[in-house]
């Protein structure tokens, strides 16, 4: 029972945690023409809460999340830690406050072409209880939460030609959603970051988005990715569809790739036998 009643109560912990600080911006590009950054915390928490503010090198992986480099790995990664300064290492805010980390680069030496990324991990400290009356029990666990936020430097020219290889439609059995399904591919020395919007266009001409999928970040160590777009309200019908990656943030504006497939008249007959 106390073994629930603490699992119980470290989740219950963690949830609070992330809804109690708040990161603007999630994501750091920085550059030749944009060599210094500004990253604000909130801390929207009842509480004074510290934070230590510190690099940490991951990898990304196919379904969109990361992993911690191993030793071995981190020996052969340029990581941002030594051209990228942080400043404060530290912060203390109090209960509904905000505090700016101050990112600047300090590029030594030459460097080749391509994309040098860390992410800024923000450690909450534990947070300093009272002392408890005499004679009466208490429970204090002090986890060290963390949440980190990818940094990128790109140096040379940025070039991303990202390509849709492959859409198609999907129903999963266990809860009858249907997904268009994306997949991605690319040789680039650069990430490319947007969002995956697909359109559907009736017989009669008629266009309308049906799913989204924002703040899609494609990564350079990651050669061929896939995505799912969840579309409600699904129904087949002879038509055509259209998925397409669209810049955000730095690519805004940018059509970075398109697909699209059609779906006739025989395919629905054959779907509905």
């Amino acid at each position: 029972m106390l073994k629930l009643f603490i699992s119980i109560l470290t989740l219950s912990f963690c949830s609070s945690l992330f809804a109690d600080l708040m990161i603007s911006p999630t994501r750091v590009v920085l550059g030749d023409r944009d060599r210094s950054a500004k990253v604000t915390l909130i801390n929207s928490s009842a509480v004074t809460r510290s934070y230590r503010i510190e690099w940490t090198q991951k990898v990304a992986l196919p379904n969109g999340s990361y992993r911690e480099l191993t030793e071995k790995e981190k020996q052969k990664y340029s990581g941002l830690e030594r051209i990228v300064r942080i400043s404060p290492k530290q912060v203390t805010i109090p209960a509904g406050q905000s505090q700016s980390i101050k990112l600047l680069l300090r590029k030594k030496g030459k460097l080749s072409d391509g994309e040098y990324r860390s992410h800024l991990k923000f450690v909450a400290l534990p947070v300093k209880k009272a002392p408890t009356a005499q004679g009466k029990m208490s429970l204090n666990i002090n986890l060290l939460m963390s949440y980190s936020i990818p940094v990128m430097y790109r140096n040379g020219a940025v070039s991303v030609q990202p390509d849709i290889q492959n859409i198609s439609i999907t129903t999963k059995k266990e809860t009858g959603q249907t997904f268009v399904k994306v997949r991605l591919a690319h040789k680039d020395k650069y990430s490319a970051t947007g969002r995956l919007v697909a359109y559907w266009t009736s017989k009669n001409g008629t266009r309308r988005k049906v799913a989204l999928l924002n703040g899609f970040n494609f990564y350079p160590e990651i050669p061929v990715t896939n995505a799912e777009l969840y579309w409600k309200d699904f129904t087949l019908e002879p038509g055509i569809l259209e998925v397409r990656y669209e810049g955000q943030q730095e690519f805004s504006g940018r059509l970075l790739a398109s697909r699209s497939i059609e779906i006739t008249d025989s395919i629905v007959r054959n779907a509905q036998r």
